[in-house]
């Protein structure tokens, strides 16, 4: 029964997500195994799906299309300094004596994505707490609010300590 209650309540969090959440967790989930997991699922289509799905890969451009669009809210990674990694990493942050929680979308050494349908002003002063997967002590990072969209805000740390700066550079630059 508890495995039960477990998926159930799995299934509420995954169905709470944003799609861009989704498809970040499906990402990290089936790793480099997309294939794999697109074969599976034209096994399971009717023929007519396969059908229409044929139809309509032939009809897409054979160009190799960017992995990472331009986004005109300023989120591009082109657009940074630091390398950004893709994640949803659990956050708790404090702004102007405030309390929130929320994920993580993406992080590099100089700042983090947030997500929040709540948006902030620019330069408004922010702590944030979260763990790194496979470190057991969480950090906690000062900083600014750099920008704030409709999806969420990006946060510029304070100056970090080189032990920081190298975990965050150690997970960042690691293949999941």
């Amino acid at each position: 029964m508890a495995n039960f209650s477990t998926t159930a309540q799995l299934f509420q969090l995954v169905s709470d997500m944003a799609r861009d959440q989704q498809l970040l967790l499906l990402k990290q989930l089936i790793g480099d195994d997309v294939g794999k997991h697109i074969y599976k699922l034209i096994l399971d289509m009717t023929e007519e799906q396969q059908i229409a799905l044929s139809e309509q890969l032939e009809q897409m451009p054979k160009t190799d299309l960017p992995e990472n669009m331009v986004n005109l809210e300023g989120t591009e990674s082109s657009m940074r300094e630091d390398l950004r990694k893709p994640c949803l990493i659990g956050t708790n942050f404090r702004i102007q004596d405030r309390r929130f929680k929320s994920y993580i979308l993406d992080v590099s050494v100089g700042g983090v994505f947030i997500e929040a349908k709540e948006q902030f002003p620019k330069g408004t002063d922010i702590l944030l707490k979260f763990s790194i997967p496979n470190r057991s002590q969480p950090f906690t990072f000062g900083g600014k609010i750099a920008w704030s969209g409709p999806r969420g805000f990006g946060v510029k740390f304070d100056p970090i300590t080189a032990q920081k700066g190298e975990i965050l550079r150690s997970f960042i630059e690691q293949n999941d």
